[in-house]
């Protein structure tokens, strides 16, 4: 009988040599030496009972190639399945999660009642909407300039007396003149600061209250302590201070502003309506308008 009629109780527990086939004996397969479950069923299957096939059925080594591809399959899918990081990720995530979309802006806002936001808190404005805030708090023009006061040129310091103050008088009409005494009588010579010291010191008067009314004025000569300028006689003398009453008011005088107070002239306290006059003689007092009378700028003495 033939090797392939043989009943399939031969067949039990393994292969049944000789085993021939038409085209000469065969060998048994080598089952796979794999482990575990898929090994097991690879072995199983190798090991099973091995049918010739017909010409509608599939053979034993085509029904081996699919159950290998399976178990090939099974353990990508497992390698798959457990492996890690974004480029592993399971097939199963692959294929059930749908796609993620981000969700619009969340804009967190402080509590109501509280002037700032308070520590953590996150305020988030859109670009368009911070600009246009910008400019709907931007002033529509600039605020305005004033440009700061001009001021002219300074004119002349007003013409005052201060007591206890060593000054120079020059006349108004004539600057580079002053008001001197020499060999004890007033007149005006051609004085600076090139001139002689002598001329100069005759030049400086230190201002006094008035001996005989303490609202005008007495001038003390600054080089000569005790003696003040005085009229006698109609003409202004430098005499020594006595304590009689006529030399109290002869010595005194009463300042009247003139020439928008840039300057002044002197009244006699004991003649009114007499005025320090400048001649060529001399200085004197004479009964003129205050218009027609020598006017002195006060000067800081040479």
């Amino acid at each position: 009988m033939p090797d392939e009629d043989k009943p399939d109780g031969l067949r039990i527990g393994g292969w049944v040599p000789p085993y021939r086939d038409t085209n000469g004996p065969l060998s048994p397969p080598v089952p796979p030496r794999r482990r575990g479950p898929a090994a097991a069923l690879s072995a199983a299957l190798w090991t099973g009972p091995i049918r010739r096939h017909t010409g509608s059925g599939l053979g034993r080594r085509a029904v081996a190639a699919l159950a290998t591809g399976a178990v090939i399959a099974i353990a990508g899918l497992t390698a798959l399945t457990l492996g890690g990081g974004d480029d592993d990720a399971s097939l199963s995530q692959r294929v059930v999660l749908p796609p993620f979309e981000p969700s619009a802006p969340v804009e967190i806002q402080p509590a109501p009642g509280a002037s700032s936001p308070g520590p953590g808190s996150v305020t988030r404005t859109p670009t368009r909407a911070r600009a246009t805030e910008a400019a709907r708090t931007r002033p529509a023009t600039r605020p305005a300039t004033t440009a700061p006061a001009t001021t002219g040129p300074a004119g002349p310091p007003p013409a005052r007396l201060v007591a206890d103050r060593t000054v120079g008088l020059v006349p108004a009409d004539n600057p580079a003149y002053r008001l001197r005494h020499r060999d004890f009588t007033a007149r005006l010579d051609d004085i600076d600061a090139r001139s002689s010291r002598e001329a100069r010191q005759d030049s400086r008067f230190t201002v006094r209250r008035g001996l005989a009314a303490p609202g005008c004025f007495s001038l003390e000569s600054a080089n000569y302590d005790g003696y003040f300028l005085r009229h006698r006689d109609y003409e202004l003398h430098l005499d020594r201070w006595d304590s009689s009453e006529l030399y109290q008011k002869d010595a005194t005088f009463c300042a009247r502003p003139v020439r928008g107070g840039n300057a002044l002239v002197l009244e006699s306290v004991n003649y009114p309506g007499f005025f320090l006059v400048a001649r060529t003689s001399g200085v004197r007092i004479e009964r003129v308008a205050a218009a027609q009378a020598t006017a002195f700028l006060v000067r800081e003495p040479l």
